[in-house]
């Protein structure tokens, strides 16, 4: 039996817990790779160029996270394509939206 390297493993590029993180941006594991929101901006997932939300793939969702006296801790945050144009877009989305069928159970 043969073991295979993982090659996509790789401690070279960890950043170290103490570094500070630029101002306005934060990055995030969205979907399949590293994506930068917007921590800025907070909307429902709706393409930018299209003006609609009628092509948008949703990538992934992150919900929010609240604290032990029920006030938010931290938004959910949306990664997602629009199919008609392929532009991607990741950012915090409203603590009532959540996406179609989604239930915390």
């Amino acid at each position: 039996m043969t073991t295979a390297k993982n090659t996509h493993l790789s401690t070279a590029h960890a950043r170290p817990h103490n570094t500070a993180r630029p101002t306005g941006t934060r990055r995030s594991d969205l979907g399949s790779g590293l994506a930068t929101t917007d921590s800025g901006y907070v909307g429902k997932p709706t393409c930018d160029k299209c003006r609609t939300d009628e092509f948008v793939y949703l990538e992934s969702f992150i919900p929010p996270t609240y604290r032990r006296d029920g006030s938010v801790a931290t938004l959910g945050e949306a990664a997602y394509t629009c199919t008609r144009c392929e532009q991607f877009s990741a950012h915090s989305v409203p603590v009532t939206w959540s996406p179609p069928g989604w239930y915390l159970g």
